[in-house]
């Protein structure tokens, strides 16, 4: 008898090797594989103006990047002791306006230059509800603690959505020819917009990443991080102690059907090594000064050069 559902997933045309320069942006979620791919070896970006939730402010964040588009005194609020840009995370704010605008600015300069040789862009939309500050009527990328009563909460349509992601992508596109475009769904739940709307919300994320993916005017893989963990692993003991955010059983579950779907067997025995030396150089000795830890330094030395070798 088999007692759970297994998603199944066709290994995609597109692949992913150690040569590719990979950008991630999105949820929390991001954070979490994005940390897998560092761990197993590959040059990546990950969430270079912060984590952002809906598929709005991640287009606002790809087109600045796109664009070399810096921010000006007019994209700030001032919240508390600090200001904050309304599009973007809320690590990224100063004491003055020059400090913030400095800290994003060269954020947006560094991610540009990192997307001239990026080789693939994974996009992980985690809600498809906005919140706009109403006086203005701006996106917020993050409420960065402003009055709820001065903040409008919307959801955004199919239409929306496929338009903002699949303009951006086309211009990426546009830019870097080579690109490859990989989109997922969180599967973290937003529980604080209530279970019924966080349906909503993911249902709305799924079909406008059906609409975008079968546009043949796009080349798009989708994999399912959601269903994987909505349809596959659908038992508490795969949570956090929040019981929302997945824990780390179920990141490296994603990962191993991640890798399954687009990686080479040769990138595999790479990452195997790869995750090796990460382990290795996390080591923390009893005694630095050890012959012991000496010959594990040389170890770490050598595998080094191996492994430039083969990358």
């Amino acid at each position: 008898m088999n007692f759970f559902t297994k998603v199944n997933i066709e290994r995609s045309k597109l692949s992913i090797s150690h040569a590719d320069n990979i950008i991630l942006i999105g949820s929390c979620f991001t954070d979490e594989i994005g940390a897998k791919f560092e761990q197993n070896g590959f040059s990546i970006l990950k969430n270079p103006l912060g984590i952002l939730y809906n598929p709005l402010s991640i287009s606002v964040c790809l087109n600045h990047i796109a664009d070399k588009s810096f921010l000006i005194e007019d994209d700030l609020i001032k919240s508390g002791e600090y200001y904050y840009a309304f599009s973007f995370h809320g690590d990224y704010r100063g004491e003055t306006k020059q400090e913030c605008l400095q800290k994003i600015n060269d954020a947006i300069l560094s991610a540009n230059n990192f997307l001239q040789k990026t080789t693939c862009l994974v996009i992980t939309l985690g809600s498809a509800w906005t919140y706009w500050y109403r006086p203005l009527n701006y996106l917020m990328g993050n409420c960065h603690k402003i009055s709820s009563n001065l903040i409008e909460r919307k959801i955004l349509s199919i239409e929306q959505i496929c338009k903002a992601l699949g303009d951006t992508i086309q211009k990426i596109q546009s830019i870097n020819k080579q690109i490859k475009i990989i989109l997922t769904i969180s599967p973290v739940r937003h529980i604080r917009e209530g279970l019924y709307d966080n349906h909503i919300s993911k249902s709305t994320l799924t079909l406008a990443v059906d609409k975008l993916i079968n546009d043949k005017t796009n080349d798009i893989a989708y994999f399912p991080s959601y269903e994987i963990v909505m349809d596959e692993l659908r038992d508490y003991r795969f949570y956090a102690k929040d019981m929302i955010h997945v824990n780390e059983t179920t990141v490296d579950y994603i990962w191993e059907r991640f890798s399954q779907t687009f990686f080479s067997e040769e990138t595999l025995i790479l990452n195997e090594k790869y995750y090796k030396l990460y382990l290795m150089k996390n080591h923390r000795p009893l005694n630095p000064q050890s012959v012991g830890y000496k010959k594990h330094l040389e170890k770490i030395r050598l595998l080094k050069e191996e492994l430039n070798k083969l990358s």
